[in-house]
């Protein structure tokens, strides 16, 4: 994380890193900046510590935050790792850093004889050694943490030993660390930096572990308003919930975390059979239980139309096999309407410029009887960054090598993009990955997007989740979406 510490005149760029091997505090508090009368511009990052030390007055331990990221002043920063706040019984001081970062003034403190005590626990680390990062080990480093009004967004990297070329780790967090400790899973990580969004809690802390290996489970036995009802809160009426397409391309899902996805369980719609969802991902173009595909009658085509506001969005369709979900809801207060979701698709990497798989959710009050008033930016299922890029196989994909017609591709919003491995063609590097790390069969997806919308009280809104083919109707895309939950990670 780049820190500045505010100077009179200058200022100087402070860059420090954050990591406790496998445990590190997540740094969500934000604090005043240390002014000083220094004139920083010649001077190196140490020598910037220690006139701040010595020209500026430490903040008393009462006065500090329950959050933050504390190095100690005793230990170099370049070579020990940060601890949490530590307990107010220890009454030490700290000078404010900036962004949340805070200096203890612990220069006159026997580390070694506190963790001998019985009486001090810690339980964010077994002793108050300083620990020392080589290039032997395997650590998270945090570079920066931002806050969008709806949720904190952490932005991690992860250090690898040097002869290590595995990059899948499943990434684990907690809100404290108190035994017993809740570590709550968040993403299988498969690239080295990693971006958690959605963060609800002020205070927390992430731990690498091995990838798990579970079982993704469907099910098409929930009617229209048991799904709907999984997506909203708890207080807020649904009715006039209706289906559009094939029973077999909706239902619920489960298992999700234990293959590796950062959803765990909720509703999934998909332009095929919810059950080619399930891993593991043993074809390059799997196209559905039963057979080899011959286009017009193939086990892919699921016989269904497409759906005209997809059409729209995509320029014009056609679209096919449309699974759509709608639904009226109300609620007696205002809330934000939250839906987080992952779009996976069969068509990664290879046909990514041709047969462009889209889904979108729409939100609205102006539906009358059953017509949908339909504009691109009634879509919430947006690209981050833009106002009216529907989610689909075109606007994020990690590029192709080759693809299946014209050669090479060009990744587009790779950033969003998660690679699972199409055994005959690759994505471009670095977002392709060697082998299949989720345990489902699609061959890419994206990372955990999120779809929101005010809602107003005792005002009727209308739902609208669809998903649909594309030029074609065979290899097939989905969409994850978590069921309802006050905060993903609690």
């Amino acid at each position: 994380m780049k820190t500045k510490i505010e100077t009179r005149g200058a200022s100087r760029n402070f860059t420090i890193l954050l990591g406790l091997a496998f445990v590190i505090g997540l740094n969500l508090c934000h604090a005043q900046e240390a002014t000083t009368n220094i004139d920083a511009s010649s001077l190196s990052d140490l020598e910037v510590m220690e006139e701040v030390i010595e020209t500026t007055t430490p903040v008393a331990a009462s006065e500090l935050p329950d959050g933050g990221t504390f190095w100690s002043a005793q230990h170099s920063p370049a070579s020990t790792s940060p601890w949490p706040p530590l307990p107010s019984s220890f009454g030490l001081p700290a000078w404010p850093l900036g962004d949340g970062i805070f200096l203890l003034d612990d220069t006159n403190v026997d580390y070694e004889a506190l963790a001998q005590s019985a009486s001090v626990v810690h339980s964010f680390t077994s002793d108050f050694q300083p620990q020392v990062f080589t290039t032997n080990d395997l650590w998270l480093q945090i570079n920066g943490v931002t806050n969008d009004g709806t949720g904190w967004t952490a932005n991690l990297t992860i250090n690898t030993p040097w002869n290590d070329t595995n990059l899948t780790h499943d990434l684990y967090y907690a809100t404290d660390l108190d035994a017993p400790i809740q570590w709550d899973f968040v993403m299988r990580c498969v690239y080295t930096n990693n971006v958690v969004p959605d963060l609800c809690s002020p205070l927390g802390f992430f731990r690498l572990g091995p990838a798990t290996n579970g079982n993704l489970t469907v099910s098409t036995n929930a009617t229209p308003q048991q799904l709907a009802q999984l997506l909203v809160p708890p207080w807020v009426t649904v009715t006039n919930a209706t289906y559009t397409g094939t029973n077999v391309a909706r239902g619920t899902f489960a298992g999700g975390n234990g293959c590796g996805l950062p959803i765990d369980g909720g509703v999934i719609l998909a332009s095929g059979y919810i059950t080619n969802a399930v891993g593991p991902n043993n074809d390059d173009g799997f196209i559905a239980a039963g057979g080899a595909d011959n286009y017009e009658n193939g086990p892919s085509n699921l016989h269904q139309s497409g759906d005209t506001d997809l059409d729209n969005l995509t320029g014009g369709g056609p679209t096919h096999d449309a699974a759509v979900l709608e639904f009226d809801i109300i609620s007696t207060n205002s809330f934000t309407l939250q839906f987080q979701y992952i779009f996976a698709s069969e068509e990664y990497p290879e046909y990514i410029s041709h047969y462009n798989d889209p889904m979108a959710i729409f939100v609205s009050t102006n539906r009358v009887g059953t017509n949908w008033v339909n504009s691109i930016t009634d879509d919430l299922a947006l690209v981050p960054g833009t106002t009216n890029v529907p989610v689909s196989v075109n606007s994020i994909n990690g590029g192709c090598v080759s693809d299946a017609y014209y050669g090479y591709d060009s990744p587009t919003n790779a950033q969003y993009y998660v690679d699972n491995h199409d055994p005959d063609y690759s994505a471009v590097p670095p977002y392709a990955v060697a082998a299949p790390v989720f345990n489902i069969q699609y061959d890419g997806m994206t990372v955990l997007l999120t779809a929101q919308a005010p809602i107003s009280a005792n005002v009727t809104n209308h739902v609208k989740i669809t998903i649909a083919d594309y030029g074609d109707w065979i290899y097939d895309s989905a969409a994850f979406l978590r069921a309802w939950s006050s905060c993903p990670y609690q």
